[in-house]
Parts: structure tokens; sequence; C-alpha cells
């Protein structure tokens, strides 16, 4: 017992020597100086930020809108295109907002099919009947640029998959912090038979949207 405590107040004693970064002793009759030295640094983890749609700043959010098109009765495919319902905007728009800080970020959407209305034998809606316009929002965000962003092109294979060509968003000093809306509009151009199409993931409703830094 009396050696278990010998030892903790020698540890004790040294405590305050052991906790030292860096020390100088100096001692003598004339000026005296002691110096001792921090290193210091600030690590900073990458980081990427994608929101189509609904979401929270910098935080994950599952919400998943939904864009629709209702066509007019006398004007099943004339061609006239149909505005959208719906989107975090509104009137078929949806926010979209990048934030990475590993350089340049690229932006693509994957399908898994032209929009089907789940009967067989029926038509689809290809991809390319969907229009896209980009825009600013009507309110920027502090810290973004708030601009259009190009919407990377849909794939319009049967099978569908990701994009072609990517959007590229290129980093400045290190940063990409971009913002901007898509306005969506169905382009009318065929006549269907009546249905809704799309809608479900079952019916290649969905749209997925990647964002992919270094």
């Amino acid at each position: 017992m009396k050696k278990l405590l010998l030892i903790a107040a020698i540890a004790s004693s040294m405590a305050p020597f052991a906790a030292q970064a860096e020390s100088t002793f100096v001692t003598n009759t004339g000026t005296q100086s002691a110096s001792a030295r921090l290193d210091f640094r600030v690590v900073v983890p990458k980081v990427l930020f994608l929101q189509v749609g609904t979401g929270t700043n910098f935080t994950n959010n599952t919400t998943v809108n939904r864009v629709e098109f209702n066509v007019p009765a006398g004007a099943i495919g004339n061609g006239t295109a149909v505005a959208g319902t719906g989107g975090d905007l509104a009137s078929g728009a949806v926010t979209v907002r990048v934030l990475g800080n590993s350089g340049t970020v690229s932006l693509t959407n994957a399908t898994t099919g032209p929009l089907s209305s789940g009967v067989a034998g029926d038509p689809t809606v290809p991809w390319s009947d969907i229009v896209v316009t980009p825009g600013a929002l009507a309110t920027g965000t502090a810290g973004f640029s708030n601009a259009a962003i190009a919407h990377p092109p849909f794939n319009v294979a049967a099978a569908g998959g990701t994009s072609a060509t990517a959007t590229t968003l290129t980093a400045s000093a290190g940063l990409v912090r971009r913002e901007g809306s898509w306005t969506f509009a169905y382009a009318n151009t065929a006549t269907l038979p009546a249905g809704t199409y799309g809608d479900t993931i079952g019916n290649n409703g969905r749209v997925t949207y990647t964002a992919t830094a270094p």
C-alpha cells in the first residue's frame, strides 16, 4: 500500500512537467530568456452537398418532390408544351444547390427507362419529352453563386441509365458553391392512351441525381 502511494505521489509531482509540449530551463546571473514553441494545424474534412427540390442546407433530408404534368383534354399530343405542377418552388420548378470543397463537381442523373403507364402494350413517354429550363433562384443564399445550372441530359435509352454527358461545376479556389433552379415541362408531342405515366419507381418515374468530386 505504501509503495502504491509513493508512486502516486511521484507521478503527481511530475505531472506539470509531463504536460509541457516543449520547455526551456535557464539560470544565470544576468538577463534571462526562455522560450517554448507550439505547432498548430486546422483539419478541414471533404464535404459534398447536393440538393434537388426540398432540402435542408448541409443536412440530410429524405423528402422526394413530385413534378406532375396534366395534359388538357383538348390538347393531347398537339405539340403545345404542358407546364408542370409541384416541386419545392411550385409550377414544376425545383431548387438546385451544390456545395463542394475538394475541387470541380460533376453532376449527372440516372433513369431506369421511359415513363410507363404499367399497361402492357401501351406506348411510353421518352425522357426527351421532359423539357428542362435552368434559371436563377428568386432569392439567393449568402455565399452561393445564384445562376442557371445546366441540367445534365436525360438518358433516353430503352433501359435508361446515367447521363451521357455530365454537367461540370468548376471549382474556384477549391470550392464549388452554386445554386439555381430547374423548371420542367412536358413537350406533349405524342397522342397517348389515357393513363398515368411514371409516378412510381416501377413505372420508371424516378430520376436520381448524383454529384461527384475528387
